[in-house]
């Protein structure tokens, strides 16, 4: 039996932004007609609850120690991650969990493209012309544009990234692993002939 387990942190964590981000990528779409004012609001406000939960992830991932697993950027991280991925093409997912290779590495990426929206949500917020933020000025508006474009393009990642995630959780909640049920309930035992 193969242990597919999360410590309780890190569970209300993803609880928090799986729900945060997922509802911030999906009402992305509501908020480029100008006719949506509304929209733009919540997005606005539900983008900087979600800046706080990434902040709050930054910190746990610092003191639970997750650093190596999610940013496996050495020599050692980089040939597991190339031996998931070799497995992966040979038809066999990645074992879930705490562990560094692929499935780390992913979850890093997710985390940095989010936090890189988060950023550029947040500086929106700071220079929005003539409303909550802080210029009306004309390079005020040069800046909410620029700021704008970037954060459509990093979303276009985070959409790439959260397709991916789910993409690989259903995968392996197909073979047996209950990724779903460890994740937001606790730990669980998995068969290891989910292959």
């Amino acid at each position: 039996m193969q242990e597919t387990s999360w410590n309780s942190g890190t569970r209300w964590l993803h609880m928090g932004l799986s729900s945060t981000l997922t509802f911030e990528l999906f009402g992305g779409f509501l908020v480029s007609d100008p006719n949506t004012r509304m929209y733009f609001i919540i997005h606005e406000w539900a983008g900087l609850l979600a800046a706080a939960v990434l902040l709050v992830e930054w910190l746990w991932i610092y003191a639970d120690g997750q650093s190596s697993i999610l940013f496996p950027w050495n020599a050692n991280g980089l040939s597991m991650i190339k031996a998931d991925m070799a497995t992966l093409f040979k038809g066999t997912l990645p074992q879930t969990g705490r562990t560094v290779g692929l499935p780390g590495f992913w979850h890093g990426i997710g985390i940095l493209t989010m936090t890189a929206l988060a950023i550029t949500g947040v500086l929106i917020f700071l220079v929005i012309p003539g409303g909550r933020g802080a210029s009306s000025s004309p390079a005020g508006a040069a800046a909410f544009t620029t700021l704008s474009g970037i954060h459509r393009y990093i979303s276009y990642m985070a959409w790439v990234y959260w397709i991916g995630h789910v993409s690989a959780a259903i995968l392996h909640q197909v073979n047996g692993d209950p990724v779903f049920r460890a994740i937001f309930i606790g730990t669980i035992k998995a068969a290891n002939d989910r292959h």
